[in-house]
């Protein structure tokens, strides 16, 4: 009898034992279980964020081209509208001319000195009437200039531009020109540059940009850039890429298409 008592009492001891260890088991399952959960429930928000952050910056850039669009590759693209248009109508009979208007160092140094008159027209907007002044008498002002460009941000660009240029000069048969000669290469281009932009950008004003006060800031444009192209290519020779010469002719530059812009406002208000 002992040893049927005693034999039961171990049985259900082991099975006591079996019992508690089944159901640990089965405690820990459910805990991992749950912590995997966890896990995934984690990587499903992620995923979602990710998705709802990559639709909003879709659907800003679709919303405003102006700040999504990449600069440069905007500026190569404008050039190249550019040129495949001069390729269509270029023929001034000059072989010089020619030849450098069909040079990629051409195409390069229109495309940097664009780069710098935008980069420079830019920056100077934001500055209050006091600050434009003061930028504008201190031009010759080297220590100033250099301060300047820094806050500008504007070594890169000015770089490009000297590398541009060099190029010009020394690839091409540019320095071969006479002064009416190069002249006429820069306006013809500014002519078709003109005409590309309009291709590309409607008048809002005026529609299709046919009428008098629009053809008259047009021609203000192509003079302005003419003659900002001979400056930067005869005038500011063997300075160096961060010499204030380049930023004296953007000045000027900027300066004389803001006078077109207030020309045409008063034509087209008739004052």
């Amino acid at each position: 009898m002992n040893k049927l008592f005693h034999f039961l009492n171990k049985t259900f001891h082991l099975i006591a034992v079996k019992s508690r260890s089944l159901f640990f088991l089965n405690l820990n399952y459910k805990q991992d279980m749950k912590s995997e959960n966890k896990k995934q429930s984690s990587i499903y928000v992620i995923t979602l964020f990710g998705i709802l952050l990559t639709t909003f910056l879709i659907y800003s850039c679709n919303t405003d081209e102006y700040n999504c669009t990449n600069e440069t590759t905007t500026e190569v693209n404008s050039i190249a509208k550019t040129r495949s248009l001069v390729s269509q109508t270029w023929n001034t009979g000059n072989v010089l001319i020619d030849s450098v208007a069909n040079s990629d160092e051409f195409y390069e140094f229109e495309r940097c000195s664009e780069q710098l008159a935008d980069k420079f027209g830019a920056y100077t907007s934001k500055l209050n009437n006091e600050e434009y002044d003061k930028l504008m008498e201190s031009l010759n002002d080297d220590e100033y200039m250099e301060d300047f460009i820094k806050k500008a941000n504007l070594e890169e660009v000015l770089r490009q531009m000297d590398e541009a240029k060099k190029g010009l000069l020394e690839h091409t048969v540019f320095l071969r020109l006479s002064e009416e000669e190069r002249l006429l290469l820069f306006r013809q281009y500014a002519k078709s540059r003109e005409l590309a932009k309009r291709k590309i950008l409607k008048t809002r004003k005026e529609g299709n940009g046919n009428s008098k006060c629009e053809e008259l800031r047009q021609a203000a444009y192509e003079q302005a850039k003419t003659e900002y192209d001979n400056a930067i290519a005869t005038n500011c020779k063997g300075m160096g890429p961060l010499s204030p010469c380049y930023l004296k002719e953007s000045a000027v530059y900027n300066a004389n298409k803001e006078i077109a812009d207030r020309k045409y406002e008063d034509c087209i208000n008739n004052r």
